[in-house]
């Protein structure tokens, strides 16, 4: 099978449907949120939208007659499309109307494997070679026993939108890694997340985040009763790409034949994966967590407190704080060196973090030595979601610059994406 095939994984539809088996639907959608958005994502599954399955979709969406892009994703792996996304702004109250045309038809698919010049989103999950190629791959997946986490290029799978970075480490602590830009633009293909002192005299990004033992930025763990726990007793870790872009990117990342005692019958298993989707033209990210068998169990995410163990002179002015709260919101904001063994090559970097649960989901909240925590747990078996994001101070066109500003940013954050889009489908 070619390459191309291999991957209509994620595709673009920004042509009209000719064949004359067509299917056009109507989606309504409405912004009950106080506040105007900007560029919301909206995912339909196609299932929703018609009896018919099987096929690679052609698709147009229009919106007062004008061609929406979207992009059809492969949410399972089974090599056929089952969502549509798509972005729009929309004003507080607003109602829109969508006109979707569906083509049994074959589409075209996009190789958006590697990244092109002028995308707005990058992923990239790499090997490491002798040969210095490092080669794209589409998942990677070991025993929990073994250690490649230096055999993987930027230790673990990456994504990047136009303003910001993330990666997610390929070992058992998971943590969520941040870049910051000064400008709005893709950087990791070139930085590959360790900015040379050449590429920051010309003004690129650069890590900002050492988590060291803490919980980071949103990084997923289990929760043992009184601090978080990296993911040690695994069968199977592994990451993989899910979608590519153009509009928005989605990740990966699960541990398999979890061993735990639950002190009454010896060692049980379960399993969790978590999804991380990044949309154009936004600094967060959606974590969507599904278990099998974790019922009991709890779990956390949080942010670190970022400075707290830095001196005076490094802090540079920015005074550690933050907060956690009943609501589902942790924060801080602080500055301190983002990588502790290479301090002469990169400074102090001042970063606010956040992290939203939804209230519904929230068992406990609490702050220790170094963290603003909140503890989810199994659901029964079922699922959840929270929200990541971050802003680095060196952000030259927008993004905050100190902790008051910051803080006042994420009510705003939380207010809309705590209250998401209502969906009506005409058929």
């Amino acid at each position: 099978m070619c390459m191309r095939h291999l991957l209509l994984l994620s595709a673009l539809a920004f042509f009209d449907v000719v064949a004359a088996k067509e299917r056009v639907v109507h989606v309504e959608l409405v912004n009950d949120c106080k506040l105007d958005k900007v560029n919301e994502p909206v995912a339909i599954k196609l299932a929703d939208i018609t009896r018919q399955t099987g096929k690679p979709w052609r698709t147009v969406v229009r919106k007062d007659g004008k061609v929406v892009p979207c992009q059809l994703d492969d949410m399972d792996g089974d090599f056929v499309p089952d969502e549509l996304f798509f972005l729009t702004d929309i004003k507080s109250q607003e109602k829109q109307v969508f006109e979707i045309s569906l083509c049994d038809e074959q589409a075209e698919y996009r190789d958006q494997m590697r990244y092109k010049d002028g995308d707005d989103l990058y992923v990239a999950l790499q090997l490491r070679d002798m040969s210095g190629r490092h080669p794209d791959v589409t998942k990677v997946e070991a025993p929990g026993t073994t250690n490649i986490f230096n055999d993987i290029y930027m230790h673990g799978i990456t994504l990047e939108s136009e303003m910001v970075g993330y990666r997610i480490y390929f070992d058992e602590r998971q943590n969520i890694d941040l870049y910051g830009k000064c400008q709005r633009r893709i950087e990791l293909p070139v930085t590959q997340f360790y900015t040379s002192s050449e590429q920051l005299a010309n003004g690129y990004g650069v890590d900002v985040l050492w988590a060291g033992k803490s919980i980071g930025c949103g990084s997923f763990k289990r929760y043992d009763g009184v601090s978080p726990v990296n993911w040690s007793n695994v069968g199977v870790r592994g990451q993989r790409i899910v979608t590519t872009g153009p509009l928005r990117t989605i990740v990966e990342v699960y541990d398999l034949h979890n061993t735990y005692d639950d002190g009454a019958s010896g060692d049980k298993y379960y399993n969790v994966r978590q999804l991380y989707t990044l949309v154009k033209g936004h600094r967060d990210m959606r974590v969507d967590v599904s278990f099998d068998n974790a019922g009991g169990l709890q779990f956390c995410t949080g942010v670190q407190k970022v400075g707290v163990e830095a001196e005076d002179s490094v802090r540079r002015g920015h005074t550690p704080s933050g907060f956690v709260r009943e609501d589902g919101v942790a924060a801080s904001w602080g500055c301190d060196y983002p990588d502790m063994g290479k301090k002469q090559m990169w400074a102090p970097e001042a970063i606010g973090l956040s992290v939203y649960v939804p209230k519904r989901f929230v068992r406990k909240y609490y702050e220790d030595t170094l963290n603003y925590l909140l503890v989810v747990d199994g659901c029964d078996n079922g699922a959840f979601h929270y929200y990541v994001s971050f802003c680095a101070d060196k952000e030259q066109a927008e993004g905050c610059h100190s902790s008051t500003e910051w803080f006042a940013d994420i009510e705003t954050w939380k207010e809309k994406v705590s209250i998401p889009l209502k969906t009506k489908i005409k058929k």
